[in-house]
Protein backbone atom coordinates (compact mmCIF):
# COMPACT_ATOMS: atom_id res chain seq x y z
CA UNK A 1 0.00 0.00 0.00
CA UNK A 2 2.70 2.18 0.48
CA UNK A 3 4.23 1.51 -2.77
CA UNK A 4 1.28 2.54 -4.27
CA UNK A 5 0.84 5.82 -2.44
CA UNK A 6 4.39 6.68 -3.10
CA UNK A 7 3.68 6.12 -7.12
CA UNK A 8 0.77 8.73 -6.68
CA UNK A 9 2.95 11.39 -5.89
CA UNK A 10 4.38 11.42 -9.55
CA UNK A 11 0.93 13.44 -10.24
CA UNK A 12 1.42 15.43 -7.16
CA UNK A 13 2.40 18.54 -8.73
CA UNK A 14 2.00 20.49 -5.10
CA UNK A 15 4.77 18.61 -3.87
CA UNK A 16 6.88 18.86 -6.11
CA UNK A 17 6.94 22.42 -5.83
CA UNK A 18 5.68 23.34 -2.64
CA UNK A 19 7.90 22.42 0.69
CA UNK A 20 4.95 22.59 2.47
CA UNK A 21 2.94 20.08 0.86
CA UNK A 22 6.04 17.74 0.81
CA UNK A 23 5.92 17.88 4.61
CA UNK A 24 1.78 16.96 3.77
CA UNK A 25 2.72 14.47 2.11
CA UNK A 26 4.94 12.77 4.79
CA UNK A 27 2.66 13.51 7.09
CA UNK A 28 -0.16 11.36 5.21
CA UNK A 29 3.07 8.61 5.05
CA UNK A 30 3.89 8.11 8.31
CA UNK A 31 -0.03 7.83 9.52
CA UNK A 32 0.05 5.61 6.78
CA UNK A 33 2.71 3.51 8.07
CA UNK A 34 1.40 3.42 11.90
CA UNK A 35 -1.43 1.76 10.78
CA UNK A 36 0.20 -0.63 8.46
CA UNK A 37 3.09 -1.31 11.49
CA UNK A 38 5.92 0.29 8.99
CA UNK A 39 8.96 1.85 10.37
CA UNK A 40 7.99 5.20 10.38
CA UNK A 41 11.82 5.96 10.11
CA UNK A 42 12.29 4.00 6.76
CA UNK A 43 9.08 5.41 5.04
CA UNK A 44 10.15 9.12 6.23
CA UNK A 45 13.50 8.60 4.81
CA UNK A 46 12.16 7.00 1.45
CA UNK A 47 9.50 9.53 1.15
CA UNK A 48 11.64 12.78 1.30
CA UNK A 49 14.20 10.84 -1.05
CA UNK A 50 11.24 10.15 -3.56
CA UNK A 51 10.17 13.72 -3.75
CA UNK A 52 13.34 15.04 -3.89
CA UNK A 53 13.54 12.81 -7.00
CA UNK A 54 10.55 13.82 -8.45
CA UNK A 55 11.73 17.45 -7.98
CA UNK A 56 14.71 16.53 -9.71
CA UNK A 57 13.09 15.23 -12.63
CA UNK A 58 10.87 18.18 -13.09
CA UNK A 59 13.35 20.82 -12.96
CA UNK A 60 15.07 18.79 -15.45
CA UNK A 61 11.84 19.12 -17.79
CA UNK A 62 12.71 22.82 -17.98
CA UNK A 63 16.30 22.08 -19.87
CA UNK A 64 14.99 22.18 -23.71
CA UNK A 65 14.27 24.77 -25.10
CA UNK A 66 16.11 28.09 -26.09
CA UNK A 67 18.76 30.11 -23.80
CA UNK A 68 17.35 31.78 -21.10
CA UNK A 69 17.60 35.25 -19.33
CA UNK A 70 21.52 36.02 -17.98
CA UNK A 71 22.00 34.41 -14.38
CA UNK A 72 22.36 37.28 -11.60
CA UNK A 73 24.05 36.07 -8.30
CA UNK A 74 23.10 38.44 -5.18
CA UNK A 75 22.30 37.83 -1.43
CA UNK A 76 19.31 35.02 -1.36
CA UNK A 77 16.28 37.42 -0.08
CA UNK A 78 13.93 35.64 2.69
CA UNK A 79 11.02 34.72 0.09
CA UNK A 80 13.28 32.75 -1.66
CA UNK A 81 13.91 30.34 0.80
CA UNK A 82 10.80 27.88 0.14
CA UNK A 83 12.13 27.49 -3.12
CA UNK A 84 16.03 27.26 -2.23
CA UNK A 85 14.57 23.97 -0.20
CA UNK A 86 13.27 22.70 -2.87
CA UNK A 87 16.40 23.09 -5.09
CA UNK A 88 18.62 21.66 -2.65
CA UNK A 89 16.07 18.39 -3.00
CA UNK A 90 16.90 18.49 -5.99
CA UNK A 91 20.15 18.89 -6.02
CA UNK A 92 21.65 16.30 -3.62
CA UNK A 93 19.08 13.55 -4.60
CA UNK A 94 21.80 12.53 -7.14
CA UNK A 95 24.58 12.58 -3.86
CA UNK A 96 21.79 10.57 -2.08
CA UNK A 97 21.81 7.68 -4.64
CA UNK A 98 25.35 7.91 -5.38
CA UNK A 99 26.18 7.27 -1.59
CA UNK A 100 23.23 4.99 -0.94
CA UNK A 101 21.87 7.32 1.98
CA UNK A 102 18.79 8.79 1.28
CA UNK A 103 18.64 11.05 4.62
CA UNK A 104 21.54 12.79 3.93
CA UNK A 105 20.79 16.19 5.54
CA UNK A 106 20.08 18.24 3.15
CA UNK A 107 17.15 16.09 1.76
CA UNK A 108 15.72 15.85 5.43
CA UNK A 109 16.02 19.46 6.45
CA UNK A 110 12.60 21.70 7.57
CA UNK A 111 11.80 24.62 5.66
CA UNK A 112 11.90 26.30 9.32
CA UNK A 113 15.20 25.00 9.69
CA UNK A 114 16.38 26.47 6.36
CA UNK A 115 14.75 29.85 7.66
CA UNK A 116 16.58 29.87 10.83
CA UNK A 117 19.89 28.79 8.90
CA UNK A 118 19.73 31.72 6.18
CA UNK A 119 18.46 34.16 9.54
CA UNK A 120 21.55 33.16 11.08
CA UNK A 121 24.10 33.21 8.17
CA UNK A 122 22.54 36.53 6.68
CA UNK A 123 23.65 38.49 10.35
CA UNK A 124 26.44 40.87 10.03
CA UNK A 125 29.76 39.13 10.17
CA UNK A 126 28.44 35.69 10.37
CA UNK A 127 28.56 34.40 6.46
CA UNK A 128 26.39 34.46 3.56
CA UNK A 129 24.08 32.97 1.22
CA UNK A 130 24.11 34.05 -2.32
CA UNK A 131 21.80 33.15 -4.99
CA UNK A 132 21.78 32.60 -8.37
CA UNK A 133 18.69 33.68 -10.52
CA UNK A 134 17.73 33.42 -14.37
CA UNK A 135 14.57 35.80 -14.32
CA UNK A 136 12.51 35.23 -11.55
CA UNK A 137 14.10 31.36 -11.00
CA UNK A 138 15.81 30.45 -8.00
CA UNK A 139 18.83 27.88 -10.05
CA UNK A 140 21.30 27.78 -7.94
CA UNK A 141 23.00 28.81 -4.51
CA UNK A 142 25.73 28.70 -1.82
CA UNK A 143 26.16 29.27 1.69
CA UNK A 144 29.21 29.94 3.90
CA UNK A 145 29.58 30.65 7.92
CA UNK A 146 32.61 32.38 9.41
CA UNK A 147 34.41 31.41 12.46
CA UNK A 148 37.35 33.36 13.06
CA UNK A 149 39.39 33.81 9.97
CA UNK A 150 38.00 30.66 8.63
CA UNK A 151 34.46 30.38 5.82
CA UNK A 152 32.89 26.94 6.09
CA UNK A 153 31.11 26.69 2.11
CA UNK A 154 28.42 24.73 2.87
CA UNK A 155 25.61 23.36 0.36
CA UNK A 156 26.79 24.75 -3.46
CA UNK A 157 23.58 23.95 -5.33
CA UNK A 158 22.84 24.20 -8.99
CA UNK A 159 19.84 23.24 -10.76
CA UNK A 160 20.17 20.12 -12.78
CA UNK A 161 19.30 22.34 -16.07
CA UNK A 162 22.09 24.60 -15.36
CA UNK A 163 24.66 21.97 -15.05
CA UNK A 164 28.35 22.48 -16.60
CA UNK A 165 27.85 25.78 -17.29
CA UNK A 166 30.58 27.38 -14.58
CA UNK A 167 27.87 28.59 -12.71
CA UNK A 168 28.84 26.48 -9.27
CA UNK A 169 32.35 27.94 -10.02
CA UNK A 170 30.81 31.34 -10.01
CA UNK A 171 29.15 31.04 -6.77
CA UNK A 172 32.26 29.83 -5.19
CA UNK A 173 34.38 32.92 -6.03
CA UNK A 174 31.82 35.31 -5.43
CA UNK A 175 30.92 33.99 -1.81
CA UNK A 176 35.13 34.02 -1.73
CA UNK A 177 34.69 37.90 -2.23
CA UNK A 178 31.64 38.54 -0.67
CA UNK A 179 33.25 37.93 2.69
CA UNK A 180 36.39 41.04 2.57
CA UNK A 181 40.06 40.11 3.48
CA UNK A 182 39.76 39.34 7.21
CA UNK A 183 38.59 35.83 6.21
CA UNK A 184 42.04 33.49 4.36
CA UNK A 185 40.64 30.19 4.75
CA UNK A 186 37.73 28.31 3.21
CA UNK A 187 36.88 24.72 4.12
CA UNK A 188 34.59 22.38 2.86
CA UNK A 189 33.66 18.32 2.60
CA UNK A 190 32.21 16.12 -0.02
CA UNK A 191 31.05 12.79 -0.52
CA UNK A 192 34.14 10.81 -1.62
CA UNK A 193 32.31 9.36 -4.70
CA UNK A 194 31.71 12.40 -6.46
CA UNK A 195 34.10 12.91 -8.76
CA UNK A 196 32.51 15.98 -10.20
CA UNK A 197 32.06 17.76 -7.23
CA UNK A 198 35.66 16.93 -6.62
CA UNK A 199 37.08 18.04 -10.15
CA UNK A 200 34.96 21.16 -9.34
CA UNK A 201 36.44 22.08 -5.96
CA UNK A 202 39.82 21.65 -7.52
CA UNK A 203 39.58 23.33 -10.41
CA UNK A 204 38.17 26.40 -7.81
CA UNK A 205 41.80 26.14 -6.23
CA UNK A 206 40.99 24.00 -3.49
CA UNK A 207 42.69 21.16 -2.37
CA UNK A 208 42.49 17.48 -0.28
CA UNK A 209 43.42 18.14 3.11
CA UNK A 210 42.29 14.50 4.10
CA UNK A 211 39.40 11.75 4.09
CA UNK A 212 36.57 10.84 6.80
CA UNK A 213 33.18 9.66 7.51
CA UNK A 214 30.57 12.05 7.97
CA UNK A 215 26.84 10.49 9.22
CA UNK A 216 27.94 7.19 7.90
CA UNK A 217 28.99 8.65 4.20
CA UNK A 218 32.56 8.70 2.92
CA UNK A 219 33.82 12.19 2.43
CA UNK A 220 36.71 14.17 1.73
CA UNK A 221 37.92 17.18 3.34
CA UNK A 222 38.78 20.22 1.15
CA UNK A 223 40.07 24.08 1.89
CA UNK A 224 41.41 26.61 0.19
CA UNK A 225 43.78 29.76 1.19
CA UNK A 226 41.62 33.13 0.18
CA UNK A 227 44.24 35.68 1.64
CA UNK A 228 48.18 35.42 2.58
Amino acid sequence: ALVRRAGALKGDEAAVRAPGRVEQVVARALAAAAELGADPDVVERTYRAMVAAFVDLELRAHAPGPPGPAVVLAPLRPGQVGELLTLQRAAFTTEALLHGEPALPPLVQTLPELEAEVAALSAPGAGAVLAACAGERLVGSVRGAVAGDAVDVRRLVVAPDHQGRGLGRRLLEALEAALGPGVRTATLFTGALSTANLRLYARAGYTEDRRGVVGGVPVVHLSKRLHP
